[in-house]
């Protein structure tokens, strides 16, 4: 008897062999070919080493029905596979990956457009191929990460960090604003400040990066995490306004309610009378008493008018309380936004203090109450925090500049021209309305131009000065970060991709990461990771797609047994 033959445990056996889809495109091509047909299907299998019975196979296979043979013959040539190739990727990269469809519609969708007819297009073929794009996005944001931060170079840089709640751990987010790079988003057990400094110290150890601010709302984490890596905590911008302006707006509305309940009862009253002065002028007259409408009439629209009068008065105080606080918002740049001079710290502090010292008149004069009073009191240390970050922004702006031993007209060159033209030029995008931001557009045009322009004192530099100063004022005013608007953005990202999920798998997060990093773009083409590095990435869909598995074949078409028909018996 023949001893059966064992492998040895950690010996892997070979799969089956199966020809590519592309051996099968191109003889179907070729075949399909009017002008150069090959002389016979024998000859052809022996000059391709494809067995015969292999090859007749393929070329028998029916065309689906109810398709053009047109399509039919597009999609079963090279160009036809390559192109659905293309399409299967693009589908799972942007519609489930970046935007969380799920794998059913997409099923559905190659159904109606027919070409389920070409590609398996099954739940559990689909699943497996977004699986496989899954696990290259981790690979490719690994490799094309290493291999940017080689060509990388040193930079300092700011960080906007938060974390994100849903169903248990929280996500923790790190960012770099201007760039809008993605450095960490990772579940965690805690959100205290050992866990932001290691995530932070494994994020940034292999990139030659210098974390020298940390920019968020006032959690002790965060300001214990800034102390970590040395770096100055700026609080941003909005949580401030809102804890300043919540308790003052609030204490005004609850006056500024039953006054408008009293305008409208007062208006009812005076079109009341009216009315039944109307009717009984249009009645004949009669021998009781009449009743003294004009009397009523004027009782009535005095209470009217020391309504609006009072309704009005309210108003206005809250309008001027408002502007107030959006005005520390309108003054809280470190250039002027109407000259582009740059604003130092005691210029800033008188500014800021104008603002509050109105908002303070305000709660005084209404008598806003407690609530009002501390905020208020709060919001002191806050604008203090505030101040002291102009002024560490202008100390670092001012060493680094002196630096680089310019001449002196140079010098303010980069500070009154340069670096103002970039600051709102970068800061356009965040105006409040159409036209603020295209008067920010103009100022940072012309400043630029005027930066550049013929006699100039920067245009006497070397072209490899230029280029440093250039690439200097760039980065010192990205460190000036005003909000964390750019991860709070990402969070409500993040909570329409968790939606009916209890929460991202660890391996989708990632995937998610690699595609905002790699994948998205903005309106002038590049990546977050481009703006990054500072230098220009490999394109990450041919990457992918150098690395798609073949696409699965689709399934024979089984009877339905609901379409049956009927038989006589029925």
């Amino acid at each position: 008897m023949t001893l059966s033959q064992t492998l040895a445990s950690n010996e892997a056996t070979q799969g089956p062999f199966r020809w590519s889809q592309l051996d099968t495109a191109q003889a179907f091509a070729d075949f399909s070919d009017p002008f150069h047909p090959p002389i016979s299907q024998r000859q052809y299998a022996q000059e391709h080493a494809i067995p015969r019975s292999t090859l007749g196979d393929w070329l028998r296979r029916p065309d689906p029905p109810g398709v053009a043979k047109d399509v039919v013959r597009f999609f079963r040539s090279p160009a036809g596979l390559t192109f659905l190739r293309r399409l299967i990727l693009a589908l799972l990269l942007i519609f489930h990956h970046q935007y969380g469809v799920g794998i059913r519609p997409l099923c559905e969708f190659l159904r109606l457009v027919e070409l389920d007819h070409f590609v398996g297009s099954s739940y559990g073929s689909l699943q497996f191929l977004a699986s496989q794009v899954q696990a290259q996005l981790s690979a490719l944001g690994k490799e094309e990460g290493q291999r940017l931060a080689e060509l990388m170079a040193a930079k300092c840089i700011a960080l906007v960090p938060d974390e994100h709640f849903h169903a248990g751990c929280p996500c923790l987010v790190a960012m770099e604003p201007v760039s809008g790079f993605i450095l960490v988003e990772a579940y965690a057990q805690n959100r205290d400040s050992c866990t932001w400094s290691t995530l932070l110290t494994q994020a940034t150890q292999d990139l030659p990066v210098t974390v020298v601010a940390l920019t968020s709302d006032r959690a002790k984490a965060l300001i214990a995490t800034a102390s970590f890596f040395d770096a100055q905590y700026t609080p941003e911008i909005f949580h401030g306004m809102r804890d300043l302006s919540s308790p003052l707006i609030a204490a005004m509305q609850r006056r500024i309610t039953p006054l408008e309940k009293e305008l409208e009862t007062a208006t009812w009253i005076v079109e009341y009378w009216q009315h039944q002065q109307q009717r009984a002028s249009a009645q004949p007259p009669s021998s009781e008493q009449s009743v003294d409408f004009d009397r009523l009439i004027k009782q009535a629209t005095l209470r009217l008018a020391t309504a609006t009068t009072q309704l009005e008065s309210q108003q206005k105080e809250q309008q001027r309380a408002h502007d107030a606080v959006l005005g520390l918002a309108d003054d809280y740049h470190v250039f002027d936004a109407n000259t582009g001079a740059p604003v130092k710290a005691e210029p800033m502090q008188t500014r800021l203090d104008a603002r509050l010292k109105t908002l303070e008149e305000v709660a005084n004069q209404n008598d806003l109450g407690k609530a009002s009073e501390e905020a208020l009191h709060k919001g002191k240390g806050w604008l203090t925090a505030l101040v002291a970050t102009v002024a560490w922004f202008w100390e670092m702006t001012e060493r680094r500049v002196q630096e680089m031993s310019l001449p002196e007209e140079a010098e303010k060159a980069v500070y009154e021209k340069l670096m103002a033209g970039l600051y709102w030029e970068q800061a356009q995008r965040q105006g409040r309305t159409a036209e603020q931001r295209q008067h920010r557009r103009q100022l940072a045009q012309r400043l630029l131009q005027e930066a550049w322009g013929a006699g100039s004192p920067l245009r006497a530099l070397t072209q490899e000065q230029q280029q440093q100063v250039q690439r200097l004022a760039k980065e010192l005013v990205g460190l000036f970060c005003r909000s964390s608007s750019c991860v709070e953005g990402r969070n409500g990202r993040l909570s329409l991709l968790q939606h009916g999920h209890t929460r991202l798998d660890p391996k989708q997060l990632k995937a998610q990461t690699v595609v905002h990093n790699y994948i998205a773009q903005r309106a002038d083409g590049s990546t977050a990771a481009e703006r990054f590095f500072g230098v220009k990435q490999r394109d990450a869909f041919a990457w992918l797609l150098e690395r798609l598995p073949e696409l699965p074949r689709p399934a024979a078409r089984r009877p339905n047994p609901a379409l049956k028909a009927p038989s006589a018996r029925d």
